[in-house]
């Protein structure tokens, strides 16, 4: 079996080494192939594009020249002499001549513009339009500049975008407006652009526009509206620079290539776009179809080693997880094996030993169970029972003096106590009832001494814990008689508790006569130790408190000693109730 499976292990790596060079190499010469088709795509589309923006250019400069040359009309010029020498009548035959021909002018590119001819001389407007233009200084400041701007004025209420050109003379009054004699507007409408956008899109594959980032865009007229939002949220972002035309965008989920080039007569940018997807489709097809057959070979030999796999190694992998549940305590761990094979007879004898291996366990643990409930009622049967004889020489010393109020106030607190306290059938109580009982207690003891006080500080949800019975007597005792009643003075008792996620702690502290660090140290060591071990003298209360605790609570648990923040000492017992190797899990969380 063994060699078998070094067989077909071999024959599995051959042919890895055999596929995994190959598909390197295709990969890289597909790679190659994508590189050299996006190249090409990058070059045909900013050629088209070029053209485009050369046509455009070449019919805005023309436009440019008509007007700077009917600033210098004979014509035109003639109407500055007109005002000064001429009549009526051939100043208004020389305003027909000019409005000819600008009107001859405004379609002679194969564009209709607008062109409007102002003299500051003669106050006098020729125009094309039946639109008027107050060519007040204001104006004249405001919106004569070199070069072609975008204008969105309105005409009436209709919005009137537009393109505009002014040409003045002298030529110097471009730097002083109001210095113009003569002032020459030409506009067009973006309609034209939108024609040969239109064109160039009939022609090639793309989906052209204009773009400008404070304006927007002038797109031709059947823009694909869901695309062009993304790659104008892209241009948007984009740093339009002359030395890059070219970037790759996300369109309605498709990648696509975009070009521009500036229209440097407008300042706007020449946009195209294209789909990559479409012109790689070929060679995608082709890399599918090699990556497919290679996955369908690679499918064939992982059937074949997972064969092996389900036969052999899982088997003993199986086989391994159970012996480590066996190791963390899972002793009911059993193995199943479907169908037969080698492995059943090993499953078979590795059931049957871990049977007996629980069985054997769970007779220790029942075992172990009896003999810790007995060592529990051993242990609450040696509280001290010296506490009784003192309240009951109390109770015949206040019956001599004549203090009934003393003497039913210490019977009510010593009856509750006795009966809380010779409660045998149940171990456990709720924190509540032992509070309750140190009530009891510390009455008791201030009935005797005068001098004591107490502070009791539990959340309501610690109330409900179930804990061991008389589990805070002893320590409360132990701060009373140890702690408070060798000291003259007012004596205080503190407890507290503290809930945290998978720990319980309660403090008792008195302002008593309190320890230092060593001998607090040599306390904690002695209840840590064994019955046997413990040292002569020493309180067998806290041993009791300590032991129980420990064998209830588990691992973590117990009871350790602090100086107080009063003076006195302080007591902490902690409850995990987080440990998984927690013999008893009876804390109730309410």
């Amino acid at each position: 079996m063994d060699r078998k499976a070094t067989i077909f292990t071999k024959i599995v790596i051959m042919i890895m080494g055999v596929l995994v060079p190959v598909v390197l190499l295709f990969a890289i010469s597909n790679q190659t192939a994508v590189v050299v088709i996006e190249e090409e795509m990058k070059k045909n589309n900013l050629n088209q594009l070029r053209f485009l923006h050369q046509q455009m250019e070449e019919k805005i400069e023309q436009i440019s020249i008509n007007s700077i040359a009917m600033s210098n009309d004979a014509a035109v010029r003639e109407l500055e002499f007109q005002y000064q020498s001429g009549s009526s009548f051939d100043r208004q035959r020389l305003l027909r001549m000019i409005l000819d021909n600008i009107t001859l002018q405004s379609g002679i590119s194969g564009w209709m513009t607008d062109i409007t001819v102002y003299s500051r001389l003669t106050k006098e407007t020729v125009s094309t339009s039946n639109s008027t233009f107050d060519f007040n200084d204001a104006n004249l400041v405001r919106e004569i500049a070199k070069g072609w701007h975008y204008s969105t004025g309105t005409s009436g209420k209709v919005t009137k975008p537009e393109f505009v050109w002014y040409s003045v003379h002298p030529i110097t009054a471009y730097e002083n407006p109001s210095s113009a004699k003569l002032i020459v507007k030409t506009t067009f409408l973006p309609y034209y652009l939108q024609d040969m956008l239109d064109q160039y899109k009939v022609d090639g594959q793309g989906d052209p526009f204009i773009y400008h980032p404070q304006y927007g865009i002038i797109a031709n007229r059947t823009l694909n509206q869901t695309s062009s939002e993304d790659l104008i949220q892209e241009l948007n972002k984009q740093q339009m620079e002359s030395a890059k035309t070219h970037f790759e965008v996300a369109m309605n989920g498709r990648q696509s290539l975009a070009s521009y080039i500036e229209l440097e007569s407008l300042g706007w940018y020449l946009v195209d776009s294209v789909p990559m997807e479409d012109i790689l489709s070929p060679v995608t097809k082709t890399r599918n179809l090699f990556y497919g057959s290679t996955i369908l070979l690679l499918l064939l030999s992982l059937f074949a080693s997972y064969m092996l796999y389900r036969n052999v190694q899982v088997p003993i992998l199986a086989l391994i997880r159970h012996v480590q549940k066996i190791k963390r305590g899972d002793y009911a761990s059993r193995v199943k094996l479907n169908g037969g094979t080698e492995f059943a007879y090993l499953f078979d004898r590795f059931n049957d030993m871990t049977e007996q291996i629980e069985d054997l366990l769970g007779k220790v643990v029942v075992e172990q169970l009896r003999s810790r409930e007995a060592v529990l009622k051993q242990l609450q049967s040696q509280i001290n029972p010296h506490f009784l004889y003192n309240c009951l020489f109390y109770i015949k010393n206040m019956a001599r003096m004549g203090d009934e109020d003393a003497v039913v106030a210490m019977s009510l607190n010593l009856g509750e106590y006795f009966r809380y306290t010779t409660r045998l059938g149940n171990q456990t109580a709720a924190l509540a009832e032992e509070l309750s009982v140190i009530v009891n207690y510390l009455e008791i003891q201030n009935l005797r001494m005068r001098r004591i006080t107490y502070t009791i500080d539990v959340p309501e949800e610690m109330k409900s814990l179930s804990i061991p019975r008389l589990l805070l007597q002893p320590l409360v005792e132990n701060a009373v008689l140890h702690g408070i009643e060798p000291q003259a003075g007012k004596g205080h008792v503190r407890i507290v508790g503290e809930a945290e996620e998978g720990e319980y702690r309660i403090y008792v502290e008195d302002n008593g006569l309190g320890m230092d660090m060593e001998q607090l140290a040599l306390i904690q060591t002695a209840v840590n130790h064994n019955e046997n071990e413990r040292e002569n003298g020493f309180s067998f209360g806290l041993w009791n408190v300590n032991q129980r605790v420990k064998l209830t609570y588990g691992k973590g648990s117990g009871i350790f000693f602090a100086q107080g923040t009063n003076g006195g000492v302080r007591v902490t017992i902690v409850m995990r109730t987080g440990e998984e190797d927690s013999d008893v899990s009876t804390i109730n969380r309410g």
